[in-house]
């Protein structure tokens, strides 16, 4: 069952409206064209991932779970940050992994890091957490870290509930819904799921991920005309493989 996340202030969406770049012709894909089936065979969810997915040390012992996932601008997949060690006489920890050091497994039921209670401190390269808001740079990305459960991204890079829960918007400014999932692939966005309720549309509806702008402002454009995206069927997740039962 999806969750409804709370957007920000009209504000910040109208300054949003002004920033967010146009995208070539040639850089939107066409929807006439658009097919689920790779999404449907090669992709998953990382809504379903922050519901189901188990962390596990080398060991395969269950040591927590994930908490975020973050993105390049361009869809990159950057690393995966895990709540670890509820067990652990250190107690819960937040934890960043680089994508080239997680190991995913069946499906996305499970993920591994090579993280445990014995050397998580060895990767404390923030040390103290002098200020209560944390932010991560693009390039430290590229470490194992623990990190703060204030984490916010730096400049070029995005966490995944940065982007689920914007508005979304059509062309000519068209109310359209919510962004309720993101859908990977091959270590990148391919999609974007849409819940159209608010524009009427029963269901999810997945669109090519584009990147639009201010990615950590509540609001998500679509390059599409409304007699484009009505033209689409609704996204089933019953046919997505990696899909993890909760």
């Amino acid at each position: 069952m999806k969750q409804s996340y709370i957007a920000g202030s009209a504000a910040s969406i109208l300054a949003l409206m002004a920033s967010t770049p146009a995208l070539a012709q040639d850089e939107i894909e066409v929807l006439s064209t658009w097919t689920y089936d790779p999404l449907y065979s090669e992709g998953w969810s990382v809504d379903n991932m922050f519901d189901a997915t188990e962390i596990i040390d080398a060991s395969g012992e269950d040591i927590g779970d994930v908490e975020n996932i973050i993105f390049s601008n361009e869809g990159q997949v950057l690393g995966v940050i895990a709540q670890v060690g509820g067990f652990w006489d250190i107690g819960d920890r937040h934890v960043h992994v680089p994508w080239n050091e997680v190991t995913v497994e069946d499906g996305i039921q499970q993920v591994q890091i090579p993280v445990t209670e014995e050397t998580i401190d060895d990767y404390d390269v923030f040390g103290d957490y002098i200020f209560e808001e944390q932010t991560i740079a693009e390039a430290a990305t590229e470490e194992t870290q623990p990190v703060s459960d204030e984490l916010v991204a730096g400049a070029g890079i995005f966490k995944a509930t940065d982007l689920i829960g914007d508005y979304a918007y059509l062309s000519d400014d068209v109310r359209y819904g919510y962004v309720s999932d993101i859908l990977v692939q091959d270590g990148a966005i391919s999609a974007i799921v849409v819940d159209a309720a608010a524009y009427g549309r029963g269901g999810y509806y997945a669109y090519p991920y584009a990147y639009r702008g201010n990615m950590t402002a509540p609001r998500y454009d679509l390059p599409y005309e409304p007699v484009e995206v009505d033209t689409i069927d609704s996204f089933d997740y019953e046919q997505l493989q990696s899909r993890v039962e909760q």
